[in-house]
């Protein structure tokens, strides 16, 4: 992977709060327009320390395939246990977004519609994405796991998890913004 010039953009300083965010969903919307979350997750930082996570499963309104159930480890049994429905999701990750300055997400296209199924709103001028920001527009933006190859990054918990993805895609930020990125 070649990475981008750094820009400085952060000026190797990291917001005061900001928040990493990832979902896992019952398929890809850009081929299916019936995909729904069945995860949320937001880490929020203060600077470069983590100071509070919050994740949980949610009612997705549609079917879960076998595919995702074999990637993310969520079933539907787990779901119907302690699952809440898009209502209460969308609450509790407004409440945990209060007050940050900047969401960042791998993949913000894809989380974008996250948000959007939950109804959280993001100001576009608050979102960053690691993926694009990360590689020349000329290059393949890079999956998770590769970013974290490069940039040496420790994931901690189960990778297609929403919570381990998202302290994943903020360590990556912290460092992206540690090398001027």
């Amino acid at each position: 992977m070649n990475l981008a010039p750094p820009t400085d953009r952060f000026q190797r300083t990291l917001p005061a709060r900001w928040a990493a965010i990832d979902f896992e969903t019952t398929g890809l919307w850009s081929r299916d327009p019936s995909t729904g979350v069945i995860e949320a997750a937001a880490v929020i930082y203060e600077g470069s320390r983590e100071v509070s996570a919050w994740s949980t499963l949610v009612y997705p309104e549609t079917a879960i395939s076998d595919f995702i159930i074999n990637l993310t480890k969520i079933t539907p049994e787990m779901i119907d246990v302690a699952g809440v429905d898009r209502g209460v999701a969308r609450q509790e990750m407004t409440d945990a977004l209060q007050g940050v300055e900047l969401v960042v997400a791998h993949n913000m296209e894809f989380d974008r519609n996250g948000l959007r199924w939950l109804g959280v709103f993001v100001p576009p001028s608050k979102q960053y994405c690691t993926m694009l920001s990360l590689v020349p527009e000329s290059e393949k933006w890079p999956k998770l796991s590769e970013a974290v190859t490069e940039l040496g990054i420790q994931v901690e918990g189960q990778p297609h998890r929403a919570e381990t993805d998202a302290r994943t895609a903020g360590r990556i930020f912290i460092e992206m913004v540690r090398r001027g990125f």
